[in-house]
């Protein structure tokens, strides 16, 4: 029996829409936020710098804030940052702010309010101050664990994946938020209609150590050029369609449990476990949890670090036969997954996502881009490190890999000076590089002067004054173990971050009245 059969082929080229955007430029939504915030930044700088209209050239400088990781301490940290900001008049010249861990629930706090940094920042923290000093416990109280079971419920309703990231989210939200809800990442669109106030950037990190962004107009990642609009990050996608649609959008609650990763995980659990046959001279009282609920709580406080697991909305893709001589990938190491293609995310069905702070403690990586790529960068560096310098360098080898313009900075020369409140990093040799400004956080001159200029007078002012930032020390009220703040603790440290800016800012001034000359001289 012989059969006979014809095969014919033929190529069909589709014009079919994709859900996901192609593209490794930013998106058109964030090049019409840049256009109506130019006009903000050029009349912020106008009065900051007593120009004249004539003065402001078309081009301004691309300011950007990069916050720090570190629990609560980064937040509170964060908010004194952007207050002594406001104060200089100086918050209008921003255009960025990006952050990791601890830094963003700040930035996720501030932006319910669609014009909050031109309202008084001192209103919205006199409120996390009094929600930040209520016990632990209520956190973690029946009523509250009744709640985060109910809505993880209801995003496993949605087909959604869960896991205690999600709870944990929850349970940060109502730590800064109390009983009012954050709402969603796209919500936060309102609070860029006009320009009126700086783009927020999220991050975190996949398992591979890959960059995923988070805006309120997109999520995505900038090494494969794959974008998909923040209310469908979650929904499923196969081949850059989206098999199965969220009836709800991504929670900011969400942002906040992957924010928690490091804070929670990688430093030690809240209550020391004895190791050995030691008794411990602690007098905390250690109770063994009764519920399910608490037992999976338990584990996550005090085990390997949870990794929250959501739909790949790159599955599917095939990557080009090229894709190796993208700066982004590292193929050149022969032992890291980007030498071998079926290893990369695209393979994935689901993306399992980490605080981005266990690579670089800070948001640097979004404004470094070369479609973002910030001239002035205001580095607000919270981190619970001794090493003032960690973050600098973690960019800087993150930069190196990649081929981006960085400051080359002489560590050894710097680490033999006495510390300081404020370090300018930059080239200027090379213009494409950004200026860094680097503000540690360390007590100098605050301990004796209450403002700039201004010194203590009295026991009272100088108590204020007398503390330090002691890295080594767990029972610091500013270590990353905890999670709630006493009153004065958070007024302390606001107040130190507040200061450190406040006392230097003829360096943020010079440095942009540089910036201004020099693309007057440029003729840009």
């Amino acid at each position: 029996l012989s059969l006979s059969l014809s095969l014919s082929l033929s190529l069909c080229v589709s014009d079919e829409k994709l859900d996901v955007r192609l593209d490794f430029d930013i998106p058109m939504e964030e090049n019409n936020f840049l256009v109506k915030r130019q006009k903000v930044v050029s009349q912020a700088l106008q009065k900051a710098l007593n120009l004249s209209s004539t003065d402001v050239t078309s081009q301004v400088p691309l300011v950007a804030v990069v916050c720090s990781g570190g629990g609560t301490r980064a937040m509170c940290g964060t908010f004194g940052g952007l207050r002594a900001l406001q104060k200089l008049q100086l918050l209008d010249t921003v255009s960025y702010i990006t952050g990791v861990s601890g830094s963003t629930w700040t930035m996720a706090s501030l932006y319910g309010d669609a014009n909050w940094s031109n309202n008084d920042l001192n209103g919205v923290m006199e409120s996390v101050k009094k929600e930040i000093s209520k016990s632990v416990f209520s956190i973690f109280s029946p009523e509250q664990l009744r709640h985060y079971k109910e809505k993880m419920e209801e995003r496993e309703e949605e087909g959604l994946l869960v896991s205690l990231i999600d709870m944990w989210g929850l349970a940060i939200e109502y730590l800064i938020q109390g009983k009012k809800k954050m709402g969603t990442l796209s919500d936060q669109q309102m609070a860029l209609s006009k320009g009126q106030n700086p783009l927020p950037i999220y991050t975190a990190l996949n398992m591979k150590n890959e960059w995923c962004e988070f805006t309120p107009y997109e999520v995505g990642f900038t090494k494969y050029g794959v974008f998909i609009p923040a209310q469908n990050f979650g929904s499923e996608y196969y081949l850059g369609h989206m098999t199965h649609t969220l009836r709800k959008n991504l929670q900011k609650c969400y942002l906040l449990g992957v924010q928690w990763l490091v804070t929670g995980s990688v430093y030690h659990p809240p209550l020391s476990v004895d190791t050995d046959d030691k008794s411990s001279t602690s007098d905390t009282l250690q109770a063994s949890p009764k519920t399910d609920l608490a037992k999976k709580l338990s584990n996550f406080l005090s085990c390997r670090p949870i990794i929250s697991q959501v739909f790949n909305f790159l599955r599917g893709f095939h990557l080009h036969r090229n894709y190796s001589e993208n700066c982004d990938f590292t193929s050149w190491k022969d032992t890291h997954p980007d030498a071998f293609p079926n290893s990369l995310t695209p393979a994935d069905a689901t993306l399992g996502l980490v605080d981005s702070a266990f690579v670089i403690k800070s948001g640097f990586p979004p404004v470094l881009r070369c479609n973002r790529r910030a001239d002035v960068i205001l580095s607000l560096n919270y981190a619970w490190d001794p090493d003032h310098f960690k973050v600098i360098k973690q960019t800087q080898e993150y930069c190196a890999e990649r081929k981006i313009p960085f400051p080359k900075i002489d560590y050894k020369k710097l680490e033999s000076e006495p510390i300081r409140e404020v370090y300018v990093f930059e080239d200027k040799e090379n213009p494409d590089v950004p200026i860094v400004i680097h503000f540690p956080l360390v007590n100098v001159s605050f301990k004796q002067f209450k403002s700039p200029g201004v010194k203590r007078e009295g026991k009272e002012e100088m108590k204020d004054g007398d503390f330090d930032i002691d890295f080594t020390s767990l029972l610091s009220p500013f270590s990353t173990l905890n999670l709630t703040y006493q009153p004065e603790d958070f007024q302390k440290l606001t107040n130190l971050t507040t200061y450190n800016i406040l006392n230097n800012t003829d360096v943020i001034l010079n440095t942009l009245n540089k910036l201004r000359l020099t693309a007057g001289a440029t003729g840009e």
